[in-house]
């Protein structure tokens, strides 16, 4: 067996020593990430966006639900003013206050809408 020798430095090395150095790290590509990242960015945004459109047109249904039905409260009170209002029991009253009567006689007219029109009074018919 040989004898182990200590390994010599050749010469024109001598004073220089070996500093260890960084190994070199791969680094992941950064492109596919940066991409999925604008990706779900950009669908975040876009999901806040619809929401906010379908929430201002919920709020818009909501507000004309609510006029509708105060119109239809408003509609169903006028109603009962019209009917109040028509009513006989208190035209009558209003009307003999005005000087008016119920006729006691009533007359029929007859009209023909097919052939020319005659107009009559009391004294004589005139053409």
């Amino acid at each position: 067996m040989t004898a182990a020798r200590p390994l010599r430095q050749p010469a024109s090395r001598q004073g220089l020593r070996v500093l260890r150095g960084r190994q070199a790290k791969l680094r992941p590509a950064l492109a596919p990430w940066m991409i999925m990242v604008l990706i779900g960015v950009a669908a975040f945004l876009g999901l806040g966006f619809a929401r906010t459109s379908l929430d201002k047109s919920a709020f818009e249904l909501d507000r004309l639900n609510r006029a509708i039905t105060e119109q239809e409260a408003m509609n169903e009170q006028l109603r009962l003013e019209i009917a109040r209002m028509e009513n006989p029991a208190r035209i009558a009253p209003l009307a003999e206050e005005l000087g008016l009567v119920i006729p006691q006689d009533t007359r029929q007219l007859l009209v023909d809408l097919g052939g020319p029109a005659l107009v009559s009074n009391d004294e004589g018919a005139r053409q």
